[in-house]
């Protein structure tokens, strides 16, 4: 086990994780990164157990290690931050507006949206979201400049590219 190593900011290891999450399950169920001070646990059966134990593992400080680390306090309301017994509330309002029927419906408007905003982007190289087309409507307060490359599955059609 000592050559066992896994690091969520290794770019090595990102590239095929797979090798490195076998190894996990095998060797180390319970990992420990001492550099980052976390732990990741690896086989199936006890993420489950981890995921329904609201009592020990809480998700109101957030899945991000980074999050986790700043001790930043999480805006209430914010859904993915939130524990049970206030998660569960939040969660069955929002199933009842976000069903499968109505997410549905909205495919098409999601679609005219994506063709109109990034349609005019093609060939452009690039684009700066504060300034492109697609945010002149509500200018983003975070600049943030994104590379232009065809999308894997994409197939262009006569009224939309985002098919």
């Amino acid at each position: 086990m000592a050559d066992l190593y896994y690091d969520p900011y290794d770019i090595e290891i990102n590239a095929d994780p797979y090798p490195v999450f076998r190894k996990l399950r095998e060797e180390a169920p319970l990992y420990f990164n001492e550099q980052h001070d976390f732990y990741a646990v690896s086989r199936y059966d006890d993420v489950d157990r981890g995921l329904v134990d609201n009592e020990t593992f809480i998700s109101g400080r957030g899945g991000i290690l980074e999050l986790i680390k700043a001790d930043i306090e999480m805006p209430p309301g914010t859904l993915i931050f939130e524990d049970p017994p206030i998660h569960t509330i939040h969660r069955r309002l929002l199933s009842r507006v976000f069903t499968p029927k109505r997410v549905a419906a909205l495919e098409p408007q999601i679609r005219d949206f994506c063709a109109h905003s990034l349609d005019p982007l093609v060939g452009s190289g690039g684009f700066d979201l504060a300034s492109s087309a697609c945010c002149s409507a509500s200018p983003s307060k975070t600049r943030r400049r994104f590379a232009t490359a065809p999308t894997p599955g994409c197939v262009p059609s006569p009224e939309s590219r985002c098919r």
